[in-house]
């Protein structure tokens, strides 16, 4: 008899984790082939964990109007449960200046060693958040767009790597087999808001990726901050400031806020 988890596992691999087919696929009752679900098994090369399982994220089922009904990961998996972290997500812009990424190098090194970083590991601002952490000392979480074994860019390989033998998490909803698609990176952006406690914007210069992250974040009840630029800077972020995001310019502003969050509770 196949194993519920199994089957799930199955199905998302055969869809390239792709939620509305699988979606469609679980509702209509397709038929599966008991020695094809088997062998899939085989080909996943990676951990996983269904959203049928007591150790899937609460807050996925809670906060998600689509939760990732399997995800592929690598690494610390107990990092998305354990109270004794404070989780803090950071996004921002491929295309990172010299002012964004020495503002957020300096936000994250002041945080103190219980701040887990989440981000995309993207190029610029994602890639400049993981590599703070390491270089900190503090747990540091990436969540791909593309399989969990087809690193996107691949410049980003020994980062993937660091990231794991530190102690840290990779993880997607995306199989090994998976390559990067534009859509799926928007689409991930709901987990990596809905993993953090609280959003950093690290730098923003047009509502694409970035908006979209905001916008799921408040839509699971977090609160987001934008770091401020110049006033001769077209910054969205000033703009996100502007209609109600935190305005960030050290870590202990983050650590004001997201006490007060937790006393609020």
């Amino acid at each position: 008899m196949i194993k519920g988890n199994e089957l799930i596992a199955y199905v998302s691999f055969m869809h390239e984790g792709d939620w509305d087919d699988i979606y469609d696929f679980i509702k209509n009752k397709k038929p599966v082939d008991k020695d094809e679900v088997s062998d899939i098994s085989n080909k996943i090369n990676s951990d996983f964990v269904t959203l049928i399982e007591e150790k899937y994220p609460l807050n996925f089922k809670k906060k998600l109007s689509k939760p990732p009904f399997c995800i592929f990961y690598k690494g610390d998996f107990s990092l998305l449960k354990d109270n004794n972290y404070k989780r803090l997500s950071i996004v921002g812009s491929r295309k990172a200046t010299k002012y964004g990424i020495e503002a957020v190098r300096k936000i994250i090194r002041e945080l103190p060693s219980n701040y887990i970083i989440i981000s995309g590991l993207a190029s610029g601002i994602d890639s400049i958040a993981h590599k703070t952490a390491l270089e900190c000392g503090l747990k540091t979480i990436a969540v791909l767009g593309s399989g969990i074994n087809n690193v996107y860019p691949e410049t980003n390989l020994s980062l993937y790597n660091d990231i794991i033998s530190n102690g840290g998490l990779i993880l997607s909803e995306y199989p090994n087999i998976s390559k990067p698609k534009k859509e799926n990176f928007i689409f991930r952006n709901r987990l990596i808001a809905c993993l953090g406690d609280f959003l950093l914007v690290g730098e923003a210069y047009e509502r694409s990726g970035t908006s979209t992250t905001i916008s799921y974040a408040l839509q699971c009840g977090n609160n987001v901050g934008c770091i401020p630029y110049p006033i001769d800077t077209n910054s969205m972020c000033n703009t996100y400031i502007k209609e109600g995001a935190y305005l960030i310019d050290s870590g202990k502003e983050i650590i004001n806020i997201m006490n007060n969050e937790s006393n609020s509770y």
